[in-house]
């Protein structure tokens, strides 16, 4: 028997929890193999998503009955005690008080304000963007070129685009190469910070709530927190950045450092170490300098085990367990307090 290949699947169940943010991790892990398994399935995922927007808004406008909320209103403004006298119909313009007036002009403001601030969603201005197995390149409204990792998320707004080239990346990995000759910078929204591009092409990619920025060709700027008077921090070619949430700070690891990088631990243990020894010894496994500022730091005592990890992840793990901080540099790593 042929199969029959016009209706495409659709997990529906699956698209709805994770609109709801009630879907567990192996839910996740399905609808994202669901993703990755067809090219066109990102854009059914996009567009069930946009439905289920809709449906909303028109509920929410369904189920406001303006007329039965005024009447239950005015029943309750009329419960008053009773008395002797003959009481008269209370005349419309008596109802409404200076104390109403200013309700139902807060009422409006907040409808407009929504309306306002979903109008780009509800008009379908903002495009959503999800990554894939494939990677496929994806060309921006400028001929800027962005390619988003299996799993990865990003938006961008097409009706303000060639005013503000700004694509907003809310989670995974992602590739930029920014077509220049234009008066707007490019950037990437994140969560807590931004990334500016003054060059060519870079790499950003989110771990939990940190930003690590790899330029491929060029300079860009990571920021260390959003607004006008954000503190960039300006990366050249094969420079790498980071960003942590928790300590807002911004660091960088130079080419030599980068090199380390691909270094990996062979099974180190250390038992009830002091952390100088420690960073001694790496210090001469790596050839990258290690230093630890402050006596009663060098004296604190660890028992840690490395098996496969760079230099650039084994500093931060130690900086992690001793809830201090560290900085990359020309002259290698520093952990201080």
């Amino acid at each position: 028997m042929e199969e029959n290949n016009t209706s495409r699947f659709i997990p529906y169940d699956l698209i709805q929890k994770d609109l709801d943010g009630v879907i567990s991790a192996e839910e996740r892990l399905l609808l994202e193999r669901w993703l990755s398994e067809d090219v066109e399935n990102p854009k059914l995922y996009n567009e069930v998503r946009t439905l289920s927007d809709d449906l909303i808004v028109l509920e929410h406008y369904k189920n406001v009955d303006t007329n039965s909320q005024w009447d239950r209103f005015k029943q309750r403004l009329d419960r008053a005690p009773a008395t002797d006298e003959a009481t008269l119909p209370t005349p419309m313009k008596a109802i409404w008080k200076p104390w109403m007036k200013l309700v139902a002009a807060a009422v409006l403001l907040m409808i407009g304000l929504a309306c306002y601030l979903n109008f780009d969603r509800w008009m379908g201005y903002e495009v959503q963007l999800y990554g894939s197995v494939e990677q496929e390149p994806i060309l921006l409204p400028d001929s800027s070129v962005l390619v988003l990792h299996a799993g990865a998320e990003a938006s961008f707004n097409k009706r303000t685009f060639n005013q503000q080239r700004i694509v907003a990346l809310k989670k995974g990995k992602a590739f930029f190469d920014v077509k220049h000759g234009r008066t707007t910078s490019f950037v990437v929204e994140l969560a807590h910070n931004y990334v500016r591009d003054i060059g060519t092409s870079f790499e950003v990619n989110l771990l939990a709530e940190d930003v690590e920025v790899l330029v491929k060709e060029g300079t860009v700027a990571l920021s260390g927190s959003k607004g006008p008077s954000a503190k960039e921090l300006i990366l050249q070619k094969n420079e790498k950045g980071f960003f942590k949430k928790e300590t807002a700070s911004l660091s960088k690891a130079t080419p030599d450092n980068l090199e380390n990088e691909h270094k990996v631990a062979q099974k180190l243990s250390y038992t009830n170490e002091r952390l100088d020894n420690i960073c001694f010894d790496l210090t001469k496994r790596f050839q990258s300098n290690i230093i630890v500022v402050g006596d009663n730091l060098k004296a604190r005592k660890l028992s840690m085990y490395f098996d496969g990890q760079s230099l650039n992840e084994i500093v931060q793990i130690l900086s992690k367990t001793l809830n201090v901080k560290w900085k990359a540099s020309k002259k290698g790593y520093s952990i201080y307090e």
